[in-house]
Formats: C-alpha cells, sequence, structure tokens
C-alpha cells in the first residue's frame, strides 16, 4: 500500500498494521449517519398501505387466476372466454381456467 508522508513528498509503502497512521482518506462525520437514521422513518409504510384494503381476498385457491375489483370487491376471472375460444378451448367459470371442450 503506497501512502504520502507528512512531511516528505516521496512515496513509501507501509504494511498494513501501519496504516491506521496514514492520512489517505477522510473520517466520515457523525452527522451523515444521523441523517440516514431519520430517513428510515418512513419504513414499513407501502406494506401498512397494503394492509389497509377494505376488501379480503379472493378465497379461491389459485387466486393469481382473479382478479378483485376495489369498489366492488368482487373477484372475477383473468381469463375471458374469447381468450379461451381462440385456443379452441372453454372458458370454465369456476375453476377460471380454460378447458378442453366436452364431446
Amino acid at each position: 500500500m503506497r501512502i504520502r508522508i507528512h512531511k516528505v513528498q516521496h512515496i513509501g509503502e507501509m504494511s498494513f498494521l501501519q496504516h491506521s497512521k496514514c492520512e489517505c482518506r477522510p473520517k466520515k462525520e457523525r452527522a451523515r449517519q444521523e441523517k440516514k437514521s431519520v430517513r428510515g422513518k418512513g419504513k414499513g409504510q407501502k406494506r401498512k398501505r397494503k394492509k389497509s384494503r377494505p376488501c379480503g381476498p379472493c378465497s379461491e385457491r389459485r387466486k393469481h387466476l382473479f382478479v378483485q375489483d376495489p369498489q366492488t370487491c368482487k373477484c372475477s376471472c383473468k381469463n375471458t372466454d374469447s381468450r379461451c375460444k381462440a385456443r379452441q378451448l372453454e372458458l370454465n367459470e369456476r375453476t377460471c381456467r380454460c378447458d378442453k371442450p366436452r364431446r
């Protein structure tokens, strides 16, 4: 490791143990650390906003297939009948899945 010695203008090498004497990096002020602790006040606010929903979650087994309307709290299927028909399938509204048509 290379450092500058105070009075002499040449660069010298020191062992790791001697490194605490060099002035290669200014020490950080305490004020900066205090700012970080003040900044953490808003921590967890996003979680609180998510929890304060007036509607309960969709109680269906496969929640990822359903969308909930925030005004009516009604769960509806993400898949549409036209989407299933495009794949030559039928929409099963109970399970909210595209199934093979029955013959």
